[in-house]
């Protein structure tokens, strides 16, 4: 995604991690939810064009999500759904390819709290090159371009047993969008996607008080500095927060003095 898209969809996530990381559920279903929505809206030429049009009133687009989901899929779907089709998005297809890689990232969040995100990477680059390796196994993907579902079945058939579960769906889906992108390349995004959230840190916060945007990218910025990657902030309120605020990174607890001196100190290293 570029440009409107890529700032939409990373608004988008940034609200969808902060939940997966405030309540700790189970995300496999959500995944399988968002994939399943994605693929409702493809099939209607229509309602796609009128999900992605900018020039469209908001509350159009929402009352037809609305009447396609409701009841039908879980509260948190519905409104990440919802939030998608409230911003704007540079081309038709953004739509479709932000929900799922919103159920992409349910699955890596659910690998990550399970501790096993590097080795889900790791397989996903495997099968990649297993498809590129196997002319019979591309072949018989090949053959069920038309049949997606089909194509999700067979892979799975060939990694049953062979890889983590969080892996197989990932790559059932890979293979099972409907998509001109061959199989093996569409598996590779998903691992180079994966490889990207794991090379991210993540900061979660408890604040006394909501941080406006700017506190936020200071907050991100002093962070950054420290830990040298990029920083996911995961952002709750608590008013019993002692101090105003509290950041925790992997296994470093800090508050908001420890946290001005080590950013104090690190300016002096640098000066």
């Amino acid at each position: 995604m570029r440009g409107t898209s890529s700032t939409s969809f990373a608004e988008v996530l940034q609200h969808v991690e902060a939940a997966h990381a405030a309540d700790g559920a189970a995300l496999d279903a959500e995944a399988q939810e968002l994939f399943s929505v994605a693929d409702a809206i493809d099939s209607s030429n229509q309602l796609v064009r009128l999900l992605s049009d900018g020039g469209r009133p908001v509350g159009v687009k929402e009352s037809a999500v609305r009447a396609l989901l409701e009841n039908r899929v879980s509260p948190r779907v519905l409104e990440v759904t919802l939030e998608i089709v409230r911003r704007r998005w540079s081309e038709q297809e953004d739509i479709l390819d932000a929900l799922e890689l919103l159920g992409v990232t349910a699955l890596l969040d659910q690998a990550h709290s399970e501790g096993v995100l590097e080795q889900v990477e790791s397989e996903l680059f495997e099968v990649s090159r297993l498809i590129d390796g196997s002319g019979e196994l591309t072949v018989a993907l090949d053959g069920e371009r038309d049949e997606p579902a089909r194509r999700a079945t067979l892979l799975g058939r060939v990694l049953d047993g062979r890889t983590h579960r969080l892996t197989a769906a990932l790559a059932a889906r890979a293979v099972g969008r409907r998509t001109e992108s061959k199989p093996a390349r569409r598996v590779e995004e998903f691992a180079r996607f994966a490889s990207d959230r794991r090379r991210r840190a993540f900061a979660s916060v408890s604040s006394a008080v909501a941080l406006d945007e700017r506190q936020q990218a200071r907050l991100g910025g002093v962070l950054e500095a420290i830990y040298g990657r990029e920083i996911q902030l995961n952002l709750t309120v608590d008013p019993s927060v002692v101090g105003g605020l509290q950041i925790q990174v992997g296994d470093d607890l800090y508050d908001a003095t420890v946290l001005a001196r080590l950013s104090r100190a690190r300016s002096q290293l640098v000066a």
